[in-house]
C-alpha cells in the first residue's frame, strides 16, 4: 500500500485533521491541514496520516460489524523531554454538512470501533461505540510519557458502519425510503491537547492566566472588589478543573489573600435542604445541607486540615435577586464558618454575569442548591436551564460542595482541561499496583469493575461501595428499564421483570467469574424516608443534629444480598450522565409519605416517588471485598483504577 504521510501542526487547543463523510450511494473525502510542523517546548509532536486510506461507504446498508478492509489510519509521535506527561484525547465531531444531501444520520446509529495497529497486530481500544455515547465526543485519552528523549509512536485504525438497529421503512421508522435516499454521515477526526502551555502553579499564576485568555468574544472573568470571578461559557471556561481527593472540581474565584474557591463539578448527592431556610443557627439548628457538608462529606477530603481553609465564611443573606451583591457588612447578612458550604446566589449570578445563565459553565443541566434563602420558605437553587430559582426548603436538589484552598497551595500537576486537570500537592499519593489496597482510596475514584465504570462510594470496615456510573444496559448498548419490584421493600421480586431479581440473578449471573468473587454479601439500610426529613433517616434509628451518621445507631430496616440500588442521600446516588439524563432512576428506599411508593431521580437529577410497578432505570450499587488490591489505573474517570482480588 502506498502510504503518502502529511505532517500536521498540533496547536494547543484542537486540529482539524480531516473529515470522513459517508454516503448512501456515495462518498465525499476531505481533508484540513496547515502547512508547518509544530516545534514545542517539551520536544517534537507530530500527527500523520494516510491520506490514501479513507472511510468510503458507498451503497451502504446498516450492518452489525465494520469493513475489514475499509479504514482511515493515522500515527501520533513525538518525544517528551519535560518532567510532566503530555496528555492528548482523540475526539470525533460533526463533519461539513453534505452538498446536496440534508439529513444526517442520527448520532446513536453510526458506530465507531477504535484499534491501535502495532506490527500490523490491532488491539482493540474502543469497540462498539455510537457516536452519541461518547463523554464529549471523546474517544480515547492517551499519553506520550514524560522525559522520554526518543520518538513514540502510536498508530490508530478508525472504523466506521451504520448500527444494525437501524429500521426502514414507509412508516413510524428511524427512517422512511425517501428520507433514507438523502441520508449522509460526517465525522471529523480531531486530536485536542494543551502541550506548550506554561503550567501554573498557585493562585497568582492561575489568576495570569485567567486573565491572559479573555478576549473580545470568549469572556473568562470578572473582578469586583479585588476578587476575580471565573465567569464565562462553557467553551471558554475550560482551564479551570481541579481533580482532587476523588472528585473533579472548578475554581470558581481568586481572592486577594491568594485563596481560592472550588466547587464540584457534578451533584455528590441529593437532599431536602433542611427544616428551615436558614444554613446554620447554632448547633442545635443546623441545615441538613450543612451536616451533610461538614460531616459526612468533609471526612471524604484527604488531607484537609492542610489544604482547605477550615474557618471559611459563608454569607447566606436572604435577596430576592439572584444578582444582589451579598458581603459581610450587608443587613441581615448571616455568616458561618465552616470546612465546606455551598456558592451563594451571587457567587452563582458572577459565574455567568457576562453571558447568559443557560450557557455559563457551572450549568450543568440538573437542579442544585445554593446557600441563601430568598425568603422566609424557600432556598436559592440552579434550574436545570442554568436559571436561579427559589424551592421549599423541604424539596430536594443537588449537592454540589464548595470549599476554599489555602494560599500558597500547589498546582502540582496538569493543565487544567477536564481530562487532564490540576491536582493538589498534598493529596493522596498515586498507587503502587499490585500493593494498593482499594480500601485505601477516596470516595468518588473510578473503578473499572467487569469492563464498565463504577466510583467509590464509601468504605466502611474495611468494605469498598462502588455505584455503577450509568445505567444498565443490555449488549446492544440499550438502557434497560424494569419494575423496582413486588411491592415498596427490595428484594420481592421473582422474575426479570424486577431490577432486585436480574440483578441478583442474571445480572450477577453474566459477570466474569473473577469479578463474581470479588463481590461480598452485604447489609443494606433501607428504611423509609418521608418528604422534607433528613437524609440521616436513611441509616440512623434516630435523627439527631449533634449524631453523625458514623456515629448513628444503625436502622432495623435492611435487605441482606449481593448487588443493591443506590440509596437516599447517599454520595454519588444521583444523575451522573452529562446534562439532562436519558431516564429516572430507582433508588432503594421506600417513601414514607406515600406508603406505596419509592424514591426515584428524575430526569433532572431531583428526587420524586413512584409506584413500584412503574418502569426506570437502574445503577448496580455493590460492595468488594477488604482484599481487593489495585493492579492500575489513576483512579480518574478517563483512567480508572484496574482491580483484582
Amino acid at each position: 500500500m502506498n502510504k503518502k504521510n502529511k505532517i500536521i501542526f498540533l496547536s494547543s487547543l484542537m486540529i482539524g485533521v480531516l473529515t470522513l463523510t459517508l454516503g448512501v450511494t456515495f462518498s465525499i473525502y476531505t481533508f484540513n491541514k496547515t502547512s508547518t510542523n509544530s516545534k514545542l517546548i517539551v520536544g517534537d509532536i507530530y500527527m500523520h496520516y494516510n491520506e490514501t486510506n479513507q472511510i468510503a461507504l458507498e451503497n451502504a446498508v446498516p450492518s452489525t460489524t465494520y469493513d475489514v478492509n475499509n479504514y482511515f489510519e493515522f500515527t501520533i509521535n513525538g518525544k517528551n523531554t519535560s518532567t510532566k506527561d503530555i496528555w492528548y484525547e482523540i475526539v470525533l465531531t460533526h463533519g461539513d454538512n453534505h452538498a446536496t444531501r440534508t439529513t444526517r444520520i442520527r448520532d446513536d446509529l453510526l458506530k465507531f470501533r477504535l484499534v491501535e495497529i502495532k506490527d500490523d497486530v490491532e488491539t482493540v481500544v474502543v469497540d462498539n461505540q455510537s457516536y452519541s455515547d461518547l463523554t464529549s465526543k471523546r474517544i480515547w485519552v492517551n499519553t506520550i510519557p514524560k522525559n522520554t528523549t526518543s520518538d513514540i509512536t502510536y498508530t490508530y485504525r478508525l472504523y466506521m458502519w451504520i448500527s444494525n438497529d437501524t429500521v426502514i421503512g414507509n412508516l413510524n421508522q428511524d427512517y422512511t425510503i425517501d428520507e433514507w435516499n438523502d441520508v449522509y454521515a460526517s465525522i471529523k477526526v480531531n486530536v485536542n491537547g494543551d502541550f506548550n502551555k506554561k503550567r501554573v502553579e498557585n493562585a497568582s499564576e492561575f489568576k495570569e492566566l485567567v486573565k491572559a485568555k479573555q478576549t473580545d468574544s470568549c469572556k473568562t472573568y470578572v473582578e469586583e472588589d479585588g476578587i476575580t470571578y471565573i465567569s464565562g461559557t462553557k467553551d471558554c471556561i475550560n482551564f479551570n478543573y481541579v481533580w482532587y481527593s476523588g472528585k473533579l472540581w472548578r475554581i470558581t474565584a481568586i481572592y486577594p489573600d491568594g485563596t481560592m474557591k472550588m466547587i464540584t463539578d457534578d451533584q455528590i448527592t441529593i437532599i431536602s435542604y433542611g427544616s428551615n431556610v436558614n444554613f446554620y443557627t447554632d448547633n442545635e439548628n443546623k441545615s441538613y445541607m450543612y451536616q451533610w457538608l461538614n460531616e459526612d462529606f468533609l471526612d471524604t477530603l484527604y488531607n484537609y486540615e492542610n489544604i482547605i481553609v477550615t474557618d471559611s465564611k459563608w454569607n447566606s443573606l436572604t435577596t430576592s435577586s439572584i444578582s444582589t451583591k451579598i458581603t459581610e457588612g450587608s443587613e441581615g447578612v448571616t455568616t458561618t464558618t465552616s470546612p465546606v458550604g455551598l456558592l451563594n446566589s451571587y457567587e452563582y449570578y458572577m459565574s455567568y454575569k457576562n453571558v447568559t445563565y443557560s450557557s455559563g459553565y457551572l450549568s450543568i443541566g440538573y437542579y442544585w442548591w445554593l446557600l441563601n434563602p430568598d425568603s422566609i420558605a424557600s432556598v436559592w437553587y440552579v434550574y436545570n436551564n442554568g436559571s436561579g430559582r427559589s424551592d421549599r426548603y423541604s424539596d430536594t436538589s443537588g449537592g454540589r460542595p464548595s470549599i476554599n484552598l489555602k494560599s500558597g497551595i500547589q498546582l502540582s500537576g496538569g493543565s487544567g482541561t477536564e481530562t487532564d486537570p490540576y491536582t493538589i500537592a498534598g493529596d493522596k499519593e498515586e498507587v503502587t499496583p499490585g500493593t494498593t489496597l482499594l480500601n485505601t482510596r477516596s470516595s468518588g475514584e473510578y473503578v473499572n469493575f467487569n469492563n464498565e465504570l463504577y466510583r467509590i462510594v464509601s468504605i466502611e470496615n474495611n468494605i469498598t461501595k462502588i455505584n455503577k456510573n450509568d445505567y444498565v444496559r443490555d449488549t446492544s448498548n440499550i438502557l434497560l428499564n424494569k419494575k423496582f419490584s413486588t411491592s415498596v421493600a427490595y428484594g420481592g421480586g421473582t422474575t426479570d421483570d424486577y431490577w432486585d431479581y436480574y440483578l441478583n440473578n442474571t445480572w450477577y449471573n453474566a459477570l466474569d467469574s473473577t469479578y463474581q468473587n470479588m463481590i461480598v454479601e452485604s447489609i443494606y439500610y433501607i428504611p423509609e424516608v418521608s418528604l422534607g426529613s433528613s437524609y440521616k433517616i436513611a441509616i440512623c434509628a434516630t435523627v439527631s443534629n449533634t449524631i453523625t451518621t458514623k456515629d448513628c445507631e444503625k436502622t432495623s430496616n435492611t435487605w441482606i444480598g449481593l448487588v443493591g440500588l443506590p440509596r437516599y442521600g447517599e454520595m454519588f446516588a444521583s444523575q451522573q450522565s452529562v446534562f439532562y439524563s436519558s431516564s429516572p432512576m430507582w433508588l432503594m428506599n421506600p417513601c414514607s409519605t406515600l406508603d406505596s411508593y419509592v424514591w426515584e431521580f428524575n430526569y433532572s437529577g431531583s428526587l420524586f416517588y413512584a409506584n413500584p410497578s412503574k418502569i426506570n432505570g437502574g445503577r448496580p450499587s455493590i460492595n468488594l471485598k477488604s482484599s481487593i488490591k489495585i493492579t492500575g489505573g489513576k483512579g480518574t474517570k478517563d483512567n480508572p483504577f484496574e482491580i483484582s482480588e
